[in-house]
């Protein structure tokens, strides 16, 4: 018995339903980090946090001002996983990015692209 390649509309179909899934796998696996002196925030793809850093200053600091600056930082970003987000739509479906779904966060605040997130879980990690 022999082996048959599979036909173009084979390969079509597979490729579309494999489309969706691994977009969808691109969407869950995103997530975006923004650091302020030694406070440090990662966000999900729906800017749900998931992961904290304090520092003694920041633990230091006024409950309000330290509450501001994490509602800051969530927001920034949150703003860049939502336009990585963007740019994952956007290739899938072959359209431009929206305009004013690139725009950078505040000069303060630094986005860390390369940072880990502590996990996928709502329990944070004992240290």
């Amino acid at each position: 018995m022999t082996h048959e390649p599979p036909t173009i509309d084979e390969m079509l179909a597979e490729d579309e339903e494999r489309g969706p899934l691994e977009a969808r796998a691109a969407l869950d696996a995103i997530t975006r980090t923004a650091r302020e002196d030694d406070v440090v925030v990662t966000v999900d793809l729906h800017g749900k946090l998931i992961g904290l850093e304090l520092g003694q200053r920041a633990m230091a600091s006024r409950p309000a001002a330290l509450a501001a600056r994490l509602s800051r930082l969530t927001a920034v970003a949150a703003e860049a996983a939502l336009a990585a987000g963007a740019e994952v739509l956007a290739a899938v479906l072959d359209e431009p990015v929206a305009a004013g779904m690139t725009t950078g966060p505040a000069a303060s605040v630094t986005p860390v692209q390369g940072h880990e997130p502590i996990g996928r879980s709502d329990r944070w990690p004992a240290r």
